[in-house]
């Protein structure tokens, strides 16, 4: 067996082993971010907005509503990475030749 395989084999009854408390570990660091992430953008509101132009503060539900705001507002334009341009056929490897034109130059 290669070292790849047995350093996996060894993961796996890592994970086998230690799943009794690694699930319920990985559950409250979940909670936990959720709660942080959510008082954390209601303060930062708070403090900076409502100092600077006087709005008024926002609730934790609130602050949860601006993040998923953001992250459909300036996450859905995000263009592929160049790795998975290349993979595709669509990175500068399939460029056409400099001086040619049109679809007949990607032949």
């Amino acid at each position: 067996m290669s070292s790849y395989e047995e350093r996996r084999e060894d993961r796996r009854r890592f994970m086998r082993r230690n799943l009794f408390w690694i699930a319920p570990l990985g559950g409250v660091a979940g909670v936990g971010l959720f709660i942080g992430l959510g008082f954390l953008v209601a303060w930062l509101w708070r403090v900076t907005l409502g100092d600077i132009f006087g709005f008024k503060a926002i609730s934790f539900w609130q602050a949860w509503g601006l993040i998923l705001l953001s992250q459909i507002l300036f996450k859905a334009h995000v263009q592929r990475s160049v790795g998975s341009m290349h993979r595709r056929g669509c990175g500068p490897a399939a460029a056409p030749a400099p001086g040619t034109t049109g679809p007949e130059a990607m032949k």
